[in-house]
């Protein structure tokens, strides 16, 4: 079951499952077959903003997998509006 991002939602994609201090911020511009396509805003590594990045970038909303239920058991979405 996908979670139902709308295209104009601005959206946080976190990189690490044990890491919250890495993650790419951007505003969607299209969903099709599960893959977000979003604006890049704001791309953090470690803990501090980088401003070499790619203008769009494509994610996975993957549902129920296997990944997703371990960002939960920590408490949080491996991507979550914001």
């Amino acid at each position: 079951m996908m979670t139902n991002f709308q295209i104009g939602q601005n959206i946080r994609s976190y990189d690490f499952i044990s890491r919250t201090d890495c993650y790419i911020e951007g505003v969607i511009n299209s969903i099709y077959n599960g893959v977000i396509e979003f604006t890049v805003t704001k791309s953090i590594s470690e803990g501090k903003e980088y401003t070499d990045r790619p203008a769009v970038m494509r994610t996975v909303d993957l549902g129920n997998d296997l990944t997703d239920r371990m960002y939960e058991s920590l408490g949080r979405q491996r991507i979550e509006a914001i």
